[in-house]
């Protein structure tokens, strides 16, 4: 990874990882998420043959551990900013916060990510992307999107701690970290490849088992002024 600062961040979070004894359930019901309640996020949503190819390899070197769930095809993502519970910010509100966002993000023009290398915590595995300015740049106006409609206080903190990234599986069990330490220390040395972004998506996202699914609400292209 070429930017100073993420791949430093990438070292230090795979040393961590490295010291973590377990993996965890990813798939444990969150305060407030139940079954059948859904819930309006922004991603940026990929139908980038080079980079689902480029999950897909990871996936397949990972597929006989039977505790990481991979992610779809067509369900490659980068979550950037949560909203609300679809109960609670309602149809007509959503569609303000859609063109809120879409005349905020007017001026922001498609951008490239380097995507890679896989990493992990113990919830899942995931690739890295960088640079994240773009990225923080668009999630901040989506915010004020956001904040334009419900309020300033409303605004989800979801996700916490904002390390752009894109998921390759999910874990669904608790075993030791032994055998994903040692599997990922040799994909780490796969070279990180280039992926354009140029929209970003207001959906409303369900689970289905073990798989996130979504219907999409609004897309946002960057067309730049």
């Amino acid at each position: 990874m070429p930017h100073f600062h993420e791949g430093r961040v990438d070292a230090d979070d795979w040393e961590v990882f490295q010291r973590t004894e377990r993996m965890a359930d990813h798939w444990y019901w969150r305060p407030g998420h139940r079954p059948g309640r859904n819930y309006l996020t922004w991603y940026v949503v990929f139908d980038d043959q080079a980079l689902r190819d480029h999950v897909a390899h990871h996936q397949k070197a990972l597929a006989d551990l039977d505790y990481l769930d991979p992610v779809p095809a067509d369900g490659i993502h980068m979550t950037v900013q949560g909203v609300g519970f679809s109960d609670q910010v309602d149809i007509e509100t959503a569609t303000r916060i859609g063109e809120q966002a879409a005349a905020r993000t007017a001026d922001i023009e498609p951008f490239t990510l380097t995507v890679g290398p896989v990493a992990a915590y113990p919830g899942g595995t995931f690739l890295r992307a960088a640079p994240w300015g773009p990225v923080v740049h668009v999630r901040e106006r989506l915010r004020e999107a956001i904040a334009t409609e419900l309020g300033a206080d409303q605004v989800p903190a979801e996700p916490a701690r904002f390390k752009p990234h894109i998921s390759v599986t999910y874990c669904n069990a608790t075993p030791p970290t032994a055998e994903v330490i040692h599997r990922l220390t040799e994909l780490r040395q796969i070279p990180p490849i280039a992926v354009p972004v140029t929209s970003v998506s207001l959906l409303e996202l369900r689970r289905e088992g073990h798989t996130y699914r979504w219907t999409i609400r609004r897309t946002i292209a960057f067309t730049g002024p």
